[in-house]
């Protein structure tokens, strides 16, 4: 007699089995399972909080990789601890043009050495200020020096450079703050000297019998000039009158000017070609043209007939006759 059948087993592995069909569909269609990753080594000098697994790794803003591992070893070169941070370079955001997947490992290897020798550097740079993550920034730096640590050679190491932040505060360490306090508590303790010393204060009643000094001088001026200044106030009043005055003798000499020109003026109407009394003195004149006239011919005649008196003119012609 057959056992019954356990459906409830049959169906858990059907549903395994679908589970891992889809998996392999996944994994194998998306081709990662084959894919090689090239793996580097960097060493920050520094704290590293805020870098984690799986932080992005870009050059100059595109993704190029992923961090992958974070240790911790110590180096026993110098007793120091150390901290070694691995990256991987996916096959997706860099590609070679030319080369085979399987060559591809090699061939990154081959040009970082390449792109080391040109200057190119990890930088730690801030990913979220929100959360305080950190991730890993390549670029080229030729002008800063490559700091190598050599610790794990086993894959090719970046040399990496400090972050801003660890710059300015390296260059804050380096000034000489103690001696900086030290001069200035030493300055302010002269000046502390100078300041309680004989000499300041003999300088200080010097300044202040000077200051005396000059409030007398400053009354004695005041005093003197007193009467200077009421004098100068009456010959202002003075020069003020005088000049109204002037002003009134300027108005005078204006009207007068005025009559004068309205003078000339009845003068030049009396005195021209068309004005009554040349008319006058014109027809006066010509009278006495015609007085004298007569009287010379009178005189003409009673020199030429001295009768003519008693007989009249025309009587003597007719005697003559």
């Amino acid at each position: 007699m057959s056992k019954p059948v356990n459906k409830k087993a049959i169906g858990i592995f059907v549903v395994v089995a679908i589970v891992l069909v889809v998996a392999a569909i996944l994994i194998l269609g998306s081709g990662k399972f084959f894919k090689t990753y090239p793996k580097y080594v960097m060493f920050f000098d520094g704290s590293v909080k805020g870098l984690a697994v799986g932080a992005p790794v870009d050059f100059r803003g595109v993704k190029i990789g992923t961090v992958t591992e974070i240790k911790m070893m110590y180096n026993p070169k110098d007793s120091s601890i150390i901290i070694p941070v691995y990256i991987e370079l996916g096959q997706g955001e860099v590609e070679v043009a030319g080369v085979r997947p399987r060559d591809l490992l090699k061939m990154h290897r081959e040009e970082a050495q390449e792109l080391i020798k040109r200057g190119i550097k990890a930088q730690l740079e801030m990913q979220s200020f929100v959360t305080g993550q950190l991730m890993i920034s390549l670029d080229f730096y030729p002008d800063k020096p490559a700091r190598f640590v050599g610790a794990d050679k086993r894959y090719p190491e970046i040399p990496t450079i400090p972050t801003t932040l660890q710059e300015l505060t390296k260059r804050v360490e380096k000034i000489p703050i103690e001696q900086i306090f030290d001069k200035l508590g030493g300055a302010l303790d002269g000046i502390n000297k100078t300041i309680n010393s004989a000499e300041m204060a003999r300088i200080m009643r010097s300044m202040a019998q000077g200051v005396d000094d000059a409030r007398a001088l400053l009354q004695n001026i005041n005093t003197e000039i007193k009467p200077v200044a009421a004098d100068f106030k009456d010959t202002t009043q003075e020069i003020r009158k005088l000049a109204v005055s002037a002003t009134k003798a300027s108005d005078h000499a204006g009207l007068a000017l005025k009559s004068a020109q309205g003078a000339m003026g009845n003068i030049e109407n009396m005195t021209g070609d068309n004005s009554v009394l040349v008319y006058r003195l014109n027809k006066t004149l010509g009278e006495l043209e015609n007085t004298a006239r007569s009287l010379r011919i009178l005189t003409e005649t009673l020199d030429q007939q001295p009768q003519s008196v008693l007989f009249g003119k025309k009587r003597i012609k007719e005697g003559v006759k």
